[in-house]
């Protein structure tokens, strides 16, 4: 098992996921092996959108959509005493 830094591992899979490379073509462009590249880019896109992720955003979501209400209240009122 070899240690590969951190920023290798993030320009490897920045060239698949947000150039398109395939992973062999990103392997051989930094030097590396295809099946590394692609357990990098497999584990990143695994953990993109994890529970604990999405839990979070429903929380904003409802967040904010109160803000929202509370606001809107506020406007209505402000239009009302101005006519």
């Amino acid at each position: 098992m070899r240690f590969y830094p951190d920023e290798l591992k993030d320009e490897a899979i920045r060239l698949v996921v947000k150039h398109r490379f395939t992973a062999g073509e990103a392997a051989l462009q930094l030097g590396l092996r295809s099946e590394v590249v692609r357990v990098w880019v497999r584990r990143f896109r695994s953990s993109k959108t994890r529970p604990n992720d999405v839990d979070q955003l429903r929380a904003c979501v409802q967040k904010l959509a109160i803000e929202r209400d509370t606001l809107a209240g506020i406007a209505a009122r402000l239009l009302e005493k101005t006519g």
